[in-house]
């Protein structure tokens, strides 16, 4: 997980509402945030007085119990209290920044705001069933520990319809004007619309083979070392298209001269060189004429019999013949 800067360079704070989650996943989770930075702060909050079989897995994994004894009806209160005071406390009076919050609690959400207004970067941890939305979307990132049970594997047959939602969401925001997005770019970017957004836990085990399995884009691996580039697939076929376009100029030539006729309609009529550029791309399919093979007008004038002869050039226009 990149949640900027370097790893040595973070400092994390794990702080577990232990009586909404328990402790039987937290190996998991401290797995899963190791490439975070270094977990300086290990506190479970609880009253240890009725949970006592539990020491020796906190010694075992590092971990500073929090005591809170209940007071009639209000531990649970309490221990949520107490977990959110350490969080501010940290926040001014330590060197973290990066909070873990393991709970499924909404009560959580206004902390995980506060720590975020404040430049920290806020991971949460809880169980699936449990954990409310509104949680969930609050934070950078989000876990669920239920995961932690389930095998990964290469590959899988299938994926849910919000999935497929999401990638092409994460598409439409990061790609560029060429409508391409490199791999490090959209997953950084599924993982801000969607915290809870984890490609293990659908089956697979890396980045690229959950994004080939989708037939909603196209992965280009680069020829040597370095990062995929991703496509839409729908698009990756209208450039082709558009590349078969370009290279006939019995096929485009009539359509840019149908298009550039419509705005000089008679002899001697300029058409500005950017809305001509503007009209040859869009005939080409790209988004501008620099992107095609033909990148200028002139170029364009040059390949094409029939639009050398009905038009001409003058400094940054197009003149009808």
């Amino acid at each position: 997980m990149e949640t900027g800067g370097s790893v040595s360079d973070h400092q994390v704070a794990v702080l577990i509402d232990f009586e909404n989650v328990g402790l039987n996943s937290i190996q998991w989770l401290f797995d899963q945030i190791s490439d975070v930075g270094r977990i300086i702060v290990k506190r479970a909050y609880a009253d240890w007085s009725t949970a006592s079989s539990k020491r020796d897995q906190l010694l075992q994994l590092g971990i500073e119990p929090i005591h809170l004894f209940h007071s009639g009806g209000s531990g649970k209160n309490s221990s949520d209290i107490r977990l959110a005071i350490d969080a501010i406390d940290l926040l001014y009076q330590s060197p973290v920044d990066t909070f873990v919050i393991v709970s499924s609690d909404t009560d959580f959400a206004p902390l995980v705001s506060k720590l975020r207004s404040a430049g920290k970067a806020v991971i949460g941890a809880g169980r699936q069933a449990a954990a409310s939305r509104t949680l969930v979307i609050s934070c950078d990132r989000y876990f669920y520990l239920d995961q932690s049970d389930k095998p990964i594997k290469a590959t899988s047959p299938s994926r849910g319809q919000r999935t497929d939602d999401l990638l092409l969401r994460a598409m439409s925001a990061a790609m560029d004007e060429q409508g391409r997005v490199i791999g490090s770019k959209l997953r950084e970017t599924l993982q801000r619309l969607d915290p809870s957004f984890d490609f293990r836990a659908m089956g697979y085990s890396t980045f690229t083979k959950y994004l080939e399995a989708s037939p909603d884009v196209k992965v280009v691996r680069p020829r040597g070392q370095g990062d995929v580039t991703i496509e839409l697939a729908e698009l990756n076929a209208a450039n082709a298209a558009s590349v078969e376009m370009t290279s006939d100029p019995e096929a485009w030539g009539p359509r840019i001269d149908a298009a550039w006729s419509r705005r000089a309609t008679k002899p001697g009529d300029p058409i500005a060189g950017s809305k001509a550029a503007s009209d040859a791309a869009e005939v080409l399919g790209f988004s501008k004429l620099a992107a095609s093979k033909h990148k200028t007008l002139q170029s364009l004038l040059d390949a094409s019999d029939l639009l050398r002869s009905r038009w001409s050039r003058d400094r940054n226009s197009v003149i009808r013949r």
